[in-house]
């Protein structure tokens, strides 16, 4: 028994002299990895050769229908384009303005800083719903589809009356650099887009806050004849 635990050993002792004395020498084929450590990945390369695509192209074309950063917003009021071109590598406006902001210096400014218009409240809730709505829910209850799975204490109400009392500039500047469990938005929604949230949102709270005294008189006849 002792005998074969040497004779191991000494073979395992002359492998590992073996294989490390060939450290430094030259030689025209591949090294060997013992460990290759992902070196060689099963992948496409951009500009590389495929024999898996019918081009034979590894490089893809972009899917159809997907949005390249720097986007031009469409309609009207969007003539202008989102002002990406103003963001900082990070995606955050470099300016420090309102509009840019949220703030008045160091104060959360209010109001809208753009034109309130039937068009900027159709691309506010297109938005919303897109980026928003998965957490807040259509509703901005907090009873998203992510509320409902993960269960999250930090997915906020936003008919709350503390985010009701919020300032414009604030929820803006929440969207930006995001809170607590959000993440920030700067980076992938445009400014003008941030701020059709905000004045989405605030139509959206109205909506679930409005007192019947307030409606349009054609809206109380017909909330008058449903009941009836």
């Amino acid at each position: 028994m002792l005998r074969t635990f040497f004779a191991l050993f000494t073979l395992g002792v002359c492998t590992v002299l073996a294989l490390a004395g060939f450290r430094g020498a030259k030689s025209t084929q591949p090294p060997i990895e013992i460990f290759p450590d992902m070196d060689h990945q099963p992948k496409y390369q951009p500009q590389h050769d495929s024999a898996f695509f019918k081009d034979g192209r590894g490089g893809r074309e972009l899917v159809t229908g997907t949005v390249p950063q720097g986007y031009t917003l469409p309609g009207r009021y969007f003539q202008a384009g989102a002002k990406n071109s103003t963001l900082d590598p990070s995606g955050f406006a470099n300016l420090n303005d309102y509009l840019h902001t949220g703030r008045s210096g160091d104060v959360y400014g209010d109001g809208i800083p753009v034109e309130v218009n039937l068009k900027l409240i159709d691309r506010g809730q297109q938005r919303f719903n897109i980026n928003c709505a998965p957490c807040h829910g259509l509703t901005g209850e907090g009873k998203g589809v992510v509320q409902q799975v993960a269960m999250w204490a930090t997915i906020a109400n936003l008919q709350d009356d503390r985010i009701r009392q919020q300032p414009d500039g604030q929820i803006f500047n929440t969207i930006t650099h995001g809170k607590n469990t959000m993440g920030a938005y700067g980076p992938n929604i445009a400014i003008e887009d941030r701020w059709a949230i905000v004045a989405y949102l605030r139509a959206l709270q109205k909506s679930q806050h409005v007192a019947v005294a307030d409606l349009p008189a054609e809206v109380k006849e017909k909330l008058q004849s449903a009941k009836k």
